[in-house]
Formats: C-alpha cells, sequence, structure tokens
C-alpha cells in the first residue's frame, strides 16, 4: 500500500524524501560527532595563515561578551599575543547600549590589562552589531593609516574566514587571524572521554561550523565579503 502510494500521490512522495533526506544528514552528523569535522573545512574556516610577528594593532572581535567561553577565550589569547610587544595597539570591539565602561566591551578591556596590556593601548568599539559593521567601525576608529599596517583579528575559529574577508573589504591590506583554540586538560580523564566529552563537543561544533557556513554565503549575496 505504502508503493501504491508513493507511485502515485505527490505529496507523499516528497514526504519520503524529506524522511530520507533528513535519515542521510543524521548519519553523517552522528559520523562526524564521533570522527570530527574533516580537518581542510576546519581548517580553511580558520583562516590558514600564521600571524606576522611585527603587529601594529590587534583585534579582538567580542562573541558572547564578558564573562563567557567565548568572550574570555578570545581575550585570553589576545592578552597573550599582545602583552610585552612594544607599540601595540588593541581594540575590543562588542556593541552596547549603555556605557561602554560598564558593559561586556568594558569588561574585555578590563581582561586584557588584567593580563598585561597597558590600559592606554586599549581601544573599545561599541557600535558594531555585525562583523560588517566592526570593521567598519574600526577603520574609522584607527584612520587610513591603519589600513597598510600589520593587524591581527582574535576571535574563534569557524569565525576568522569571514572576519579577515570583512576587513579586507573596507579596506585593511595587511590583515591575518590568530584562532583563539581551546586546549585540553592536560590529564588522563579516564576512559570512554569520546562518549562522554568527544562526541558531545564534535557536535556542538558541527553546528557553529554549519552556521558559520551559512553566514558566509549571506555575507557574499550581500557584497560584505
Amino acid at each position: 500500500m505504502a508503493d501504491v502510494c508513493k507511485r502515485r500521490c505527490p505529496s507523499c512522495r516528497g514526504i519520503h524524501g524529506v524522511v530520507m533526506a533528513a535519515g542521510v544528514l543524521f548519519a553523517l552528523q552522528v559520523l562526524m560527532g564521533l570522527t570530527g569535522l574533516p580537518r581542510v573545512l576546519t581548517t580553511w574556516l580558520a583562516g590558514g595563515e600564521a600571524s606576522p610577528s611585527d603587529v601594529r594593532y590587534v583585534v579582538v572581535l567580542g562573541g558572547a561578551g564578558i564573562p563567557s567561553e567565548s568572550g574570555l577565550m578570545r581575550t585570553y589569547h589576545a592578552a597573550r599575543f599582545a602583552a610585552g610587544r612594544t607599540g601595540v595597539i588593541c581594540v575590543v570591539s562588542l556593541p552596547c547600549d549603555v556605557a561602554p565602561e560598564l558593559g561586556s566591551v568594558g569588561r574585555m578591556r578590563d581582561e586584557l590589562v588584567l593580563r598585561g596590556v597597558p590600559p592606554a593601548d586599549v581601544r573599545m568599539e561599541y557600535r558594531g552589531r555585525n562583523t560588517r559593521e566592526e570593521a567598519v567601525n574600526i577603520s574609522a576608529l584607527l584612520g587610513q593609516e591603519a589600513l597598510d599596517a600589520p593587524l591581527v583579528i582574535v576571535t574563534s575559529p569557524p569565525h576568522v574566514r569571514r572576519a579577515l574577508l570583512c576587513f579586507r573589504k573596507v579596506g585593511f591590506r595587511n590583515v591575518t587571524g590568530l584562532p583563539a583554540q581551546s586546549a585540553d586538560v592536560e590529564a588522563d580523564i579516564g576512559a570512554h572521554s569520546l562518549w562522554r566529552y568527544g562526541f558531545w563537543g564534535n557536535l556542538e561544533y558541527e553546528v557553529k561550523v554549519l552556521r558559520e557556513l551559512i553566514a558566509l554565503l549571506q555575507y557574499k549575496m550581500k557584497g560584505w565579503i
């Protein structure tokens, strides 16, 4: 009866196709949860570039703010990169509807200072609501001379490529990325760590990558990259 329905009813054939596609996608999702995403894809999104040694500006794109995993991770890596380098200006960027000193963007600045960056070397950009607007506003904040100066963007690994493309689109010509990578614990956490942690972490990362791929497509259609 089901076979007859599929042959005669276009709507049933459509539903059958959707169910089959969903099953295939679910199987792929589980497989990549076990094996991780293809390295070529994650490397491509992370920019595939090394940060230069002679840096003038370090831009920290804010993620979810402070405190959050993404905000703390990015400020940690930016501070490690910038602290001890002379003449480096750090820019923290995160939208804020209150006084910047009272919002997450101010706490990002404080986190950099706490980790060794001189307060006078930190600027705040707090009006950009997306990566494109952040790039435009930072260009205005730093001025024309910054467009040729070595600039490093610190952001989450999947977001690096979109950030680089946005900044280059608005005129920055010497910009590279520094992925704010997380690190595994330096200890044996016992048996079955894949099922306890790795599998679920991979599933979460799949969502972030899919969201980033959709954002890249959207930005391309808008002419922002």
